[in-house]
């Protein structure tokens, strides 16, 4: 009966995730998580016979964590007697993370647990902020990652010093028309 018992403790969230498939972004909604791995609520799926990337917004941090994950089960649950689509439990197991995405995916893991274990069942209901970036932004950058052979969070950090430095300069312009 050992074989059963899962490696690591899960726990309960609502982190959204995107998975990317040749055919496209794939919207999720991580429901438990692990430092092992996760179980997605999704609309569609990927090719399960392929490890796949996904990337994990984790709430009040900026940059999403992405990692390469396989597949350990699959729950189908039709929608009998109604034209709604079948929505999909997808069970993954994380294969490969960066060393500075699996330090913040550690750090946020380790954060939920003591969360949960101090916060009241009334408490867990406050409104969710979200700092979700854009579908179309994600493959982007994502093609570029794969197309440059650097990571996802190298590229868009990149992008956020390009963009705090043109903030920067137009700032100093403006003080100075201001004198």
């Amino acid at each position: 009966m050992d074989h059963c018992r899962r490696e690591y403790s899960r726990i309960d969230v609502s982190w959204p995730v995107s998975i990317f498939t040749s055919a496209g972004l794939i919207d999720g909604l991580i429901k438990n998580i692990s430092i092992g791995g996760a179980l997605i609520n999704c609309k569609s799926l990927p090719d399960l016979d392929e490890t796949f990337n996904l990337t994990i917004e984790i709430p009040h941090y900026f940059f999403p964590v992405t990692a390469k994950v396989k597949k350990v089960r699959l729950n189908i649950y039709d929608s009998e007697g109604s034209n709604e689509s079948p929505s999909y439990d997808l069970a993954v197991r994380f294969m490969d993370m960066s060393e500075a995405d699996n330090k913040v995916f550690h750090e946020a893991i380790d954060g939920a647990f003591r969360t949960e274990r101090s916060t009241t069942p009334e408490k867990k209901e406050h409104k969710k902020r979200s700092n979700r970036i854009d579908n179309s932004l994600l493959m982007t950058v994502e093609k570029l990652s794969i197309a440059s052979g650097r990571s996802f969070k190298e590229l868009l950090e990149e992008a956020l010093k390009d963009l705090i430095q043109k903030y920067e300069k137009s700032g100093s312009k403006d003080r100075s028309l201001q004198a």
